[in-house]
């Protein structure tokens, strides 16, 4: 995840201030899909036999 540049902030107008920081929430929200798609893939799934 990367921060916002000071200087950015510092100058940019409030509203692009905002665009990148609903950019960032709507790359969260998918992240979040993405893992929990995953993680009940991995819970559906039949256990696996152990390798020796």
């Amino acid at each position: 995840m990367t921060a916002l540049d000071p200087d950015f902030v510092a100058n940019a107008p409030t509203k692009a201030i905002r665009t990148q920081y609903e950019r960032a929430e709507r790359m969260a929200e998918l992240w979040a899909d993405r893992a929990r798609e995953l993680f009940l893939l991995l819970a559906t799934r039949a256990p696996e036999e152990p390798t020796r």
